[in-house]
């Protein structure tokens, strides 16, 4: 996946619709793109995940042992598809439980790590604003 489909990707995300173009090119350029096949897990340990393709189920991570099969992960939490955007409080809230999600099928992400998202929303406090006002608006509706 180039600069150009990262880009369109994040683009299509509600919560980074409010973004200025070159923000989000800022973003793309830091992103990476991670094809899960079904089974395959992934965490927001350090890593905000944009969805562009596919369906996840996602959950609370807990550290009891289990194997994260997708259908347990289901029972316990909610599902993630095109557009969704995972792990995003916790540039914000470092302290938030970190979220593991299971590919219920084939599904390709757009992987930014945390540090990368908050060194372009300090770099730049109106991407950080439009960030809080959509947040805001996509919580409120």
């Amino acid at each position: 996946m180039d600069l150009l489909e990262r880009a369109r990707a994040l683009a299509a995300c509600p919560l980074f619709g409010g973004l200025a173009p070159a923000v989000v090119v800022r973003l793309a350029e830091r992103a990476r793109a991670d094809t899960l096949e079904r089974g395959e897990r992934r965490t927001t340990d350090d890593t905000v995940w944009v969805v562009a393709a596919g369906s996840l189920a996602v959950a609370v991570r807990e550290h009891r042992g289990d194997v994260a099969t997708a259908s347990l992960v289901r029972k316990r939490g909610a599902g993630a598809t095109t557009g969704t955007a995972l792990g995003v409080i916790r540039i914000v809230r470092p302290a938030t439980p970190p979220i593991e999600v299971v590919a219920e099928t084939t599904s390709v992400l757009i992987g930014l790590a945390a540090d990368d998202v908050r060194d372009v929303l300090d770099e730049d406090p109106a991407a950080l604003t439009a960030l809080a006002d959509r947040l805001a608006a996509l919580l409120m509706s």
